[in-house]
């Protein structure tokens, strides 16, 4: 294994706190010792908003253009992570696209499970549409849990009859909170950032007692017609692989411009890593490539 991966699993070996721990310490150990250690671009400006009482950031670069705008939402599994922790994941995905990004802070579980997240970020959406941000301009994107959220987003979009963006990114999705797919068995034990006994914990704190196989819950089991465009983009090191190809294969089936790509050996959200790893940069970059695509194509 090269040196840039074994930095990339050793981020996540010795950083991930148990969750046997409070609320409150895996989500202060997770962002000082595990995002906390990531650098953020010198170039990068930040401007906090208010998006209806909930906290949000505008990200720029100089190669955003001021009418591309990138709705970025966070993973942590629904119960941590940050507009903060993730602020150079997202930060550089806009840069690839182009695009300003807005990045939120959605209420997170146990204390705002299911449905809480998917309603903040339609508020964030919406919020965007009354700024005068035309939909076509608008890409949505998110990683792990916010991989779901993009999903669930999109599906609530169609289903309230609001204009759709140009489209998705799914990075890492967990869209399948019944932990139903083959490699939660298979990959357990090459993949160095989740186990199902983990997984399964922060499934309990999101659902609340709400079934797993609800659509907007697990996204897997969605109806996906009429989806905008969307890229899914997944490591071949990740329990959470399966799950993937399923959705992709369902999305193709409804007729969604779905496109897919899964990079060898590359554990849970690798673009985290983009400043040491390669192939996280060359998946900021593909992502960007798609989000160009689609910006150009409505411009």
């Amino acid at each position: 294994m090269k040196l840039s991966l074994q930095k990339a699993h050793r981020l996540f070996k010795d950083n991930l706190p148990s969750y046997s721990a409070s609320v409150d310490e895996v989500r202060q150990l997770t962002a000082d010792k595990m995002w906390g250690t990531l650098p953020i671009a010198s170039d990068l400006i930040t401007e906090e908003v208010d998006i209806d009482g909930m906290k949000g950031e505008w990200q720029i670069v100089p190669e955003s253009q001021e009418d591309r705008v990138l709705l970025y939402l966070h993973g942590g599994g629904f119960m941590f992570g940050s507009i903060a922790t993730h602020r150079g994941e997202s930060s550089e995905l806009g840069r690839a696209a182009k695009a300003r990004t807005l990045a939120i802070n959605y209420r997170l579980a146990p204390e705002h499970p299911f449905p809480a997240p998917i309603d903040d970020a339609l508020k964030a959406y919406s919020w965007l549409l009354d700024q005068g941000y035309p939909a076509k301009h608008i890409m949505i994107a998110g990683d792990s849990a916010g991989g779901n959220l993009t999903a669930a987003v999109l599906m609530r979009i169609r289903d309230t009859l609001t204009p759709l963006p140009a489209g998705g990114v799914m990075i890492s999705p967990w869209i399948d909170l019944g932990l139903t797919g083959e490699t939660y068995i298979t990959k357990e034990a090459v993949d160095p950032v989740n186990t199902k006994e983990a997984i399964q914990k922060l499934a309990d704190n999101y659902l609340n007692g709400v079934s797993p196989a609800v659509p907007y819950a697990s996204p897997m089991y969605g109806d996906l017609r009429g989806l905008p465009p969307i890229y899914v983009m997944v490591g071949e090191a990740e329990i959470m692989l399966s799950e993937s190809l399923t959705f992709v294969t369902r999305a193709a089936l409804a007729g969604v411009d779905i496109r897919f790509r899964s990079w060898p050996a590359m554990i849970h959200n690798w673009l985290c890593c983009h400043s040491f790893l390669e192939e996280a940069r060359e998946g900021i970059d593909s992502a960007g490539a798609f989000m160009n695509e689609l910006y150009t194509k409505h411009e």
